[in-house]
């Protein structure tokens, strides 16, 4: 990443009275979980798995039809990518340069490694749900008391600073996921000083928002550490 593009989003940051984060997929590759492949992760974490119950990734195992498989593996995940999860440089750099201002974070990740690296578990809405609690892909059609709360908490906040300083980071959202694009578009749009950064590998997208826009297109993990030593 361009040393100018470093500095600025340090900066943004920096003067950020409020930070928006949303995050899918794209984070939990550049920490190394990757829930489509059969890669050396899998192989190690979940090959007696994959071999027992003829599963190919992740993502098969915790949606399997079968029952007992899927428990299996929602038990070996819950364990492997949560209990004994440890944060990444990249996720402890994400909570380093957020932590001085108020966060929320809109996620459809679902392994809770947000709360386990140090966020506020009331400002992390997990749309589909979190394997600390339970996985539900219509979270946000049918919330309950906990992500209604957490809305509510988002609307607050937003209200709160709607005429200062906000800075929208978009991490790993692909053009799919329309849910979280949706709402921090909105966000963009309510805010009255807003910048909003894509991070993405070959899929940085400008929003449809009307903002001051910074497109980041490679590995996240390089460009937090690059963020973090323009702001030493």
């Amino acid at each position: 990443m361009e040393t100018v593009k470093a500095v600025r989003i340090g900066q943004v940051l920096v003067e950020a009275d409020l930070v928006i984060i949303g995050a899918s997929n794209g984070l939990d590759m550049a920490e190394g979980l990757n829930l489509f492949r059969a890669d050396a992760h899998f192989r190690e974490t979940y090959g007696d798995l994959a071999q027992a119950d003829g599963i190919g990734c992740i993502l098969q195992g915790l949606a399997s039809p079968d029952a007992n498989v899927r428990r299996r593996w929602v038990e070996r995940f819950h364990q492997k990518e949560y209990v004994e999860y440890e944060p990444s440089p990249l996720m402890n750099g994400l909570w380093h340069l957020t932590e001085h201002a108020d966060t929320f974070v809109i996620t459809c990740n679902i392994d809770g490694h947000f709360a386990r690296a140090g966020f506020n578990e009331n400002r992390v809405l997990e749309t589909e749900g979190s394997t600390r609690t339970s996985i539900d892909e219509r979270r946000l059609a049918h919330p309950d008391a906990l992500a209604m709360a957490q809305l509510e908490e988002l609307e607050r906040l937003v209200c709160t600073h709607l005429n200062g300083r906000v800075a929208i980071l978009e991490l790993g959202v692909g053009p799919r996921n329309g849910v979280i694009k949706r709402m921090l578009a909105q966000i963009a749009s309510a805010c009255e000083h807003v910048t909003y950064i894509v991070f993405n590998y070959n899929q940085a997208l400008a929003p449809d928002a009307s903002c001051e826009t910074i497109l980041v297109d490679g590995d996240m993990a390089p460009a937090f550490e690059e963020i973090a030593r323009c702001r030493l």
